[in-house]
């Protein structure tokens, strides 16, 4: 029997509830798969990474991406299988205002849910700060 999950709070909450008081910069962390959940290599990762930089140049004033990662995740959903990916890790150092921004974390938030979806993950992954939240509802 599957273990009813936690409802996911909204991005935006999550992010305010991380701020780092007394520092005027915060920084933005995303990832950008290169596997569907089925392990189908996604023929369009360049595709996401050019949207993500857009994005965050667009929100954020500019980003840097990282290629040549690998990474693993488990599949808790599908008994625990170890699902390999060679991710683009995406970052921005923002500034305090942009992040309080709702109408960018929104943007962002589209952004993370559609990609999800659309590249049939598991969860997308959004690191701020020093913590990491996992977006799996794509609705």
């Amino acid at each position: 029997m599957k273990k009813a999950k936690a409802p996911e709070p909204p991005l935006f909450d999550w992010m305010q509830s991380r701020l780092r008081f007394g520092r005027g910069d915060d920084t933005v962390i995303v990832f950008i798969p290169s596997h569907s959940r089925d392990k189908a290599r996604l023929p369009n990762q360049d595709v996401w990474a050019t949207e993500a930089f857009n994005l965050f140049g667009k929100l954020f004033g500019g980003a840097t991406g990282f290629p040549n990662l690998k990474g693993i995740w488990r599949d808790d959903e599908n008994g625990g299988e170890l699902l390999v990916d060679e991710p683009i890790m995406i970052q921005s150092l923002v500034k305090r205002a942009d992040v309080e921004k709702p109408a960018n974390i929104l943007e962002l938030a589209g952004f993370l849910k559609r990609m999800g979806k659309r590249t049939k993950q598991g969860a997308v992954a959004i690191i701020f700060n020093d913590a990491i939240h996992f977006i799996s509802n794509y609705e």
